[in-house]
C-alpha cells in the first residue's frame, strides 16, 4: 500500500498538450496513486483543447479566469469556482474566452483514463 504525501509543483512534469495548453498531472500512480489521478491544465488567452472523451468520471473545478465548456455540443459559460461532473464517454471541450489565463483542476476516479480525440 502507499503511503500519503505532498506533491511539491516542483516535482511535476508540465507537458504542452496543444500551443498555449499545458497540462501538469500531480496525483498519478507514479507517486502511489492506485484509484484517483488529478492535476491542473491552463489554457492561454484564445487557446483550447479538441472535443474529446474518457473511461472515466471527470471532476472539472475552474481555478482561474473564465471561458466555455463545450459538453455534448452544448455550451455552457463558466468561471472561477464554478465545477463540472462529466461522465464516461461523453463528449467536452474547454475553450479560453478571457484575456487572461484560464486554469482548471481536474480530476479523474481512476489513475489509468484514456483520452479519446473525437473528430470535429
Amino acid at each position: 500500500m502507499s503511503e500519503p504525501r505532498v506533491i511539491r509543483k516542483e516535482e511535476v512534469e508540465t507537458v504542452q498538450r496543444a500551443p498555449g495548453v499545458s497540462v501538469a498531472s500531480s496525483v498519478t500512480k507514479e507517486v502511489g496513486a492506485t484509484e484517483i489521478s488529478s492535476g491542473i491544465t491552463t489554457f492561454q488567452a484564445g487557446t483550447s483543447n479538441t472535443i474529446h472523451f474518457h473511461n472515466a468520471e471527470e471532476s472539472v473545478i475552474v481555478i482561474e479566469g473564465e471561458g466555455i465548456l463545450m459538453i455534448n455540443g452544448e455550451e455552457n459559460y463558466v468561471r472561477q469556482y464554478d465545477a463540472a461532473f462529466i461522465t464516461p464517454g461523453t463528449h467536452h471541450r474547454l475553450i479560453n474566452t478571457g484575456e487572461e489565463p484560464f486554469k482548471i483542476a481536474w480530476s479523474y476516479a481512476t489513475v489509468d483514463v484514456t483520452r479519446t480525440l473525437v473528430d470535429e
